[in-house]
Parts: C-alpha cells; sequence; structure tokens
C-alpha cells in the first residue's frame, strides 16, 4: 500500500476549486492516468460513481469504480473523500481551503497496485514514486483549469 499527500496553491475561490473536483465529469481532465468514464450515477456528492480505466505502470487496468463515500462543504472551503473499488482498492481525499486569495488544495491519495503489475518487492519501491508523480499532475492539472477557467 502506497500513501502520498501534496499540496499546491491555485488562485480560484475554494468554492470553485470544489465544485470543479467533485464533478466528475471532470476527474478524466485532470486525473492522471485515468480514461473517460465509461459510466457516471451521480453528481459529486455521496454515493456517485464513476466506471473507467487507469493506466498504471504502462499498463491498462480496465473497469475501475471510484465512489464517493464522504462530501462535506463549508462556506471557508471543503473537501471530499473518494473510496476507491477495483483491483486498484485504496482510498484519497481532497480539502480546498482559502489561502491568499486562492485556495490551498490538498490531494492525499493511498492505493495498492496489484502483484501483477510490478511485483510485490517493487509495488512498495515503485509504486509510491507513481503515486506521487501521478498526485502531482493531477495537482497541476487540476489547478491549470480551474485558474484559466471563465468566472
Amino acid at each position: 500500500m502506497s500513501h502520498v499527500k501534496d499540496s499546491m496553491h491555485v488562485d480560484a475561490p475554494a468554492a470553485e476549486v470544489l465544485a470543479f473536483t467533485a464533478d466528475p465529469r471532470h476527474w478524466a481532465t485532470f486525473m492522471a492516468n485515468m480514461s473517460e468514464p465509461y459510466t457516471i450515477s451521480g453528481d459529486g456528492g455521496v454515493d456517485t460513481q464513476a466506471e473507467f480505466s487507469l493506466i498504471m505502470a504502462g499498463l491498462c487496468r480496465p473497469h475501475e469504480i471510484w465512489r464517493v463515500v464522504e462530501a462535506r462543504c463549508d462556506p471557508g472551503g471543503g473537501g471530499r473523500g473518494l473510496a476507491i473499488d477495483g483491483p486498484l482498492s485504496g482510498w484519497q481525499t481532497w480539502d480546498c481551503e482559502p489561502d491568499a486569495g486562492g485556495t490551498l488544495v490538498t490531494l492525499e491519495m493511498e492505493g495498492t497496485i496489484p502483484a501483477s503489475v510490478l511485483g510485490r518487492v517493487a509495488d512498495r519501491l515503485a509504486g509510491e514514486k507513481l503515486l506521487e508523480r501521478d498526485v502531482h499532475h493531477s495537482l497541476e492539472s487540476m489547478r491549470l483549469l480551474t485558474e484559466w477557467s471563465p468566472r
């Protein structure tokens, strides 16, 4: 199991950032290595589900299911938590807090890489590095898309 946490400042209000990241129709636009969804049910709130493919270590993992298990929002910021079902089980949380005229976005993720992808020893060693890279790329893509979106 690999665990990664990264943060990035976004020049957009917390409510806008949270609305963008909570919308399952946007997930594939900023989440690293995610295909367009096969199915989406829900609007980003609790019990929203999306099914898609992920590319991990160069291999396609079809039919991953992400399900929102917690959604919270308050006027000063907010966040949400996702459970990840399928071969790459795990979880992730997004937190958005007002910060210097924008938002500090923190993405924390924990997940497993199936042994058939990299092997048991490599799971711990390479898995964390792959996850770190993907978390950072996801935050960077989300930052660019929310800062450049018309307001």
